[in-house]
């Protein structure tokens, strides 16, 4: 879901010369003073012509950015020492292509793209972490030289809304503590590749945190709604994750967030305590989500 969209208007867009445009600016004058001088005439026909191409092309710049569609997408999330990712969707409604837009306002090189004629299309902006939390959302900036580079065409600064979740680093290797497994010798097997622990024990309605490895497509693609395959034992298959509050905080945060990995992978149910917080076992995308997102925003506070 994006945020609502802001559209560039004569208002909030700045024109100001470029290096080149100075130079260009510089020989247009020197040229008037000589037109002026030795009353030549072409002289006065270059100058005139010249100062014509400058405006038209100050023209051409501010139309390549008058009307162009800016929507906030949703931050993309990341492990501690990757790349997070801010998104912004630029939306050109005319049937005028847009050429050289310029994303400016976060570390790294700026980024160009192109827009043809009633085309969107969405930028990712990288942005580096080095370590657990939110990274505050960037104020960006639309630019353009185009069309010749004499002038360089900008919008006021955009505020995006939306932070982005930096998870904790995954330590290399943590084991996942002793849960209760189906005594089954094919359970552990079984739900490695995804199709349950023990035998099965039939279908159930689908409840929020299930596995979604264990829906039942058939029966969906049927018609019979979101059903969800039973095993024996599989209820048993659940483990707690809980920060050890005696030894280095982020190295247990570090911990968990690799045994929430693998317990998601390996097909276990899994809850999550970081006190006060405690999150009951499930598995799924979304429960991961949540739990890393836990891991990422843990303060050690007591409310």
């Amino acid at each position: 879901m994006s945020r609502p969209a802001q559209t560039l208007g004569r208002r909030s867009i700045y024109l100001l010369p470029t290096r080149e445009g100075l130079w260009f600016a510089a020989t247009v004058f020197v040229l008037l003073l000589a037109a002026v001088n030795y009353g030549n005439g072409l002289a006065y026909a270059v100058t005139f012509l010249l100062a014509a191409f400058a405006t038209l092309s100050s023209a051409q710049g501010q139309r390549n950015l008058l009307g162009l569609v800016v929507h906030e997408g949703l931050p993309r999330p990341a492990f501690a020492g990757s790349v997070a990712g801010f998104r912004v969707i630029l939306a050109n409604p005319t049937d005028t292509p847009r050429l050289g837009v310029i994303i400016t306002g976060h570390p790294g090189p700026p980024i160009t793209v192109d827009l043809g004629p009633r085309e969107q299309r969405g930028i990712e902006i990288p942005w580096p972490t080095t370590h657990r939390g939110v990274v505050p959302a960037p104020r960006v900036r639309i630019s353009s030289r185009y069309p010749f580079g004499l002038m360089r065409v900008f919008s006021r600064r955009i505020a995006l809304e939306d932070p982005a979740i930096v998870y904790p680093r995954p330590a290399p290797y943590a084991p996942l503590p002793a849960g209760n497994a189906s005594e089954d010798p094919d359970s552990e097997t079984a739900a490695h590749s995804g199709s349950g622990g023990g035998d099965f024990a039939g279908l159930a309605d689908y409840r929020p945190g299930e596995n979604p490895r264990h829906i039942h497509w058939r029966a969906m693609a049927a018609g019979k709604g979101v059903l969800i395959k039973r095993f024996a034992g599989l209820a048993e298959r659940e483990i707690w994750l809980a920060l050890d509050t005696g030894g280095d905080r982020e190295e247990g945060l570090r911990r968990l967030c690799r045994q929430s990995l693998d317990a998601e992978k390996g097909g276990w149910r899994y809850g999550l305590v970081l006190e006060p917080l405690c999150i009951a076992p499930g598995a799924g995308a979304a429960h991961l989500e949540r739990c890393l997102k836990s891991l990422a925003l843990y303060d050690g506070t007591r409310r």
